[in-house]
């Protein structure tokens, strides 16, 4: 297993254990008993519930057909149940929906405690669907074929075993496969290293072998681009890490041809016979130069590349976010100043040429659906005190119609937003937000980042954290430090393999700036952080524990040295280095908060969390963590429940139970705002137990 022998908690990363199951369980247990156990807890949770099954929140759908398909839980289903409704219906505001499947159903079905990860319509014959059911939250997804029309599972379908496979579309009567049920079919990271297409039919043993990539990468990925105005294309991505691809066509006989591309750009659409490159390095072809972070659209024929042309060339302070094609035109979702835009094109005489469209509102932009064979687009718009939006683009005529809005869910009288910048150690100047309406240093302040893997963090409405922390004068910070996505790749890079540690200089600078400008203080300040965040904010954690008053640190990394052996590790070493080679060694080790813990050190409370269930960062990254820093610090805890998997997919109440006894942890850590009242019996987040 590769364990140093002097780690006294290696036996953390063997969760079928019993002595992991128990250390875990009984932490688990304590953490309940301490911030979730009283009756006002109960009640918060269940008014946070109630507020997400309100029925004026937006139901986000996907339109196939003038029929919108939407997924819904309530204390009824609390997995949810696929549902469906007319879009007449919908545009009304009264939508008549019509169920169609109940995830709970399936666990009888399989034999297995499965949550709904995603449901793909086979979008010319849209009543057709393949449903990904994950095990316990986890990354691991079944997949069945099913019925919308007759409410079945269709016998003898496409039905699939549960690993980390991708599976997707190719017709009505054949999908690509790339399995991960056994070692040989896997990479060392665990992901698919085949494409096979499989006919309506065939057992996956009957199907054809496309494609196999060598173990040592990282995955393989194949699907079909229906191109609106021409024929169709399948692709195959093949990944030697997370940011270095070769893409192949594959042709009618079955031939994959690797595409004279990048190795790093990344395809976001295809349209009109061209494929629509976002490149993220510079790009030098017959005599023009294509800069990082462009896009560009390159003619494809038959596994050949043709004429380029430059859509969208980003300033230093724009970054493509996405990238979604309608019947004819390319829409491109931007940032410009970590605030959304749009911009779109349309292929005309021979040329893509931009088009006008309407304004859009400032501060977070996501598409959040295009149906298929038309030009309408659904565009979701918010900011930090502005609720969710929900947008009808139609962009034949440009027509710009609101289709949802999102019920007010906290009082924002008295809270401001403002975009500040803080010093890094190497003098870049790191944007963050500050949000809230008391700006002295006894108020309780929430510094968030994440920090990694070119993604960025944008101002969204604030929902649950607005009514249960700004609302009691407390604030909240989101902190845009290198690592992420927000101007691009020349921001990613810069804290990218042996610069990580960047990302973490980055976070502290905005902790000082934040107590420089009086805006709080090191006692009442917590960081926060999840996954790569969780590893960000352990590493500040441990470097300057006097800056800071509280860490929440969750499903985090937080061994640098053991990570590549652990879960899907393997397929992060693109991110941060390999601990194996000795350019990454010495920095990896200064970076790795498990190891950079000290018995001698005081350190400020602090929440760790994970799921035994989670199979993409493991789980003893968390458990060790919390079993060295508990030896020296009493006032840590970890939250470890059984399922959720890597992203929380479970039910809206598990969810909601972790997020509360996270602010309970908060509360209790970093104190009450300024001029609050005492707390009455019921207001659970500004007790003490």
């Amino acid at each position: 297993m590769n364990t140093a022998p002097h780690d006294p908690y290696a036996f953390l990363e063997n969760l079928h254990s019993a002595e992991t199951q128990r250390f875990a369980a009984e932490a688990h247990a304590e953490t309940q008993a301490r911030f979730t156990a009283s009756e006002a807890f109960g009640q918060t949770v269940a008014e946070m519930v109630k507020q997400l099954q309100n029925p004026r929140q937006i139901a986000f759908c996907q339109e196939h057909r003038a029929r919108m398909y939407h997924f819904h839980q309530d204390d009824d289903y609390p997995k949810g149940v696929y549902q469906v409704c007319s879009a007449a219906s919908y545009r009304s505001g009264y939508p008549e929906w019509e169920t169609l499947f109940s995830v709970a159903d399936f666990d009888n079905v399989l034999g297995d405690d499965v949550y709904l990860d995603g449901v793909s319509h086979y979008v010319e014959q849209p009543e057709r669907v393949l449903i990904s059911l994950n095990r316990a939250g986890g990354d691991a997804a079944y997949t069945l074929e099913f019925d919308l029309a007759a409410q079945k599972l269709v016998a003898d379908g496409f039905h699939f075993p549960a690993g980390k496979n991708h599976i997707a579309w190719r017709d009505e009567n054949s999908v690509w496969v790339c399995p991960a049920w056994h070692e040989e079919q896997t990479t060392a990271a665990g992901y698919p290293r085949e494409v096979w297409l499989v006919e309506r039919g065939q057992t996956f043993e009957e199907g054809t072998p496309v494609y196999r990539m060598d173990s040592d990468g990282m995955m393989v990925n194949a699907w079909r681009y229906l191109d609106a105005q021409g024929a169709p294309v399948d692709l195959i991505e093949a990944a030697r890490g997370f940011y270095t691809k070769t893409y192949l066509q594959v042709l009618p006989g079955g031939e994959a041809l690797p595409l004279n591309l990048p190795e790093d750009c990344e395809i976001s659409g295809y349209l009109a016979g061209h494929l629509l490159l976002h490149l993220h390095s510079p790009w030098q072809r017959a005599n023009q130069s294509y800069p990082a972070g462009s896009l560009v659209a390159v003619k494809l024929n038959k596994g050949e590349t043709g004429a380029a042309q430059l859509l969208f060339a980003p300033n230093e302070t724009q970054a493509l976010e996405s990238v979604e094609t309608t019947k004819r035109f390319v829409v491109a979702s931007l940032l410009d100043n970590v605030s959304g835009r749009l911009k779109a094109w349309r292929f005309s005489d021979g040329r893509w040429q931009e088009e006008t469209l309407p304004k859009l509102p400032q501060g977070a932009l996501e598409l959040t659906d295009q149906p298929w064979g038309g030009d309408v687009l659904y565009i979701a718009a918010s900011d930090f005190t502005t609720p969710l939006t929900l947008f009808a683009l139609d962009l034949n005529v440009m027509e710009l119609t609101v289709m949802r809005r999102q019920p007010v869910q906290f009082d924002t009288a008295g809270i401001t937003v403002q975009q500040l910048y803080a010093e890094s150690a190497d003098g870049e100047r790191i944007p963050y937000y500050h949000v809230g309406k008391n700006h002295t240093p006894d108020t309780p302040a929430i510094v968030y980042v994440y920090g990694g893997f070119a993604v960025p963090e944008l101002p969204h409405y604030m929902g649950s954290i607005g009514k249960y922390w700004l609302e009691q004068g407390k604030s909240f910070v989101l902190a845009n430090v290198r690592g992420g996505g927000e101007f691009g790749p020349r921001w990613h890079r810069a804290a990218q393999g042996i610069h990580k540690h960047k990302s973490v200089d980055d976070l502290l600078a905005v902790v000082r700036n934040l107590h420089e400008r009086g805006l709080s203080s090191p006692a009442h300040t917590a960081i926060q952080g999840g996954s790569n965040g969780g590893l960000i904010t352990a590493s500040a954690f441990v470097r300057e524990p006097q800056a800071i008053g509280a860490l929440v640190c969750e499903m985090p990394l937080t061994d640098m040295l053991r990570y590549p052996y652990l879960s899907a590790g393997a397929s992060w070493t693109d991110e941060y280095g390999h601990p194996g080679q000795p350019e990454f060694a010495a920095a990896l080790a200064e970076l790795s908060p498990y190891h950079r813990l000290s018995d001698g050190q005081t350190y400020p409370p602090a929440l760790i969390t994970t799921s035994l269930s989670d199979d993409r960062v493991h789980p003893a990254h968390a458990l060790k963590f919390y079993a060295k820093l508990r030896r020296s610090s009493p006032r840590t805890w970890l939250y470890a429940p059984a399922n959720g998997g890597h992203t929380g997919n479970t039910t809206q109440e598990d969810s909601v139970t972790e997020f509360t006894c996270i602010l309970q942890f908060l509360n209790e850590s970093l104190g009450a705002a300024p001029g609050a009242q005492r707390p009455s019996e019921h207001a659970v987040l500004q007790q003490h137990p």
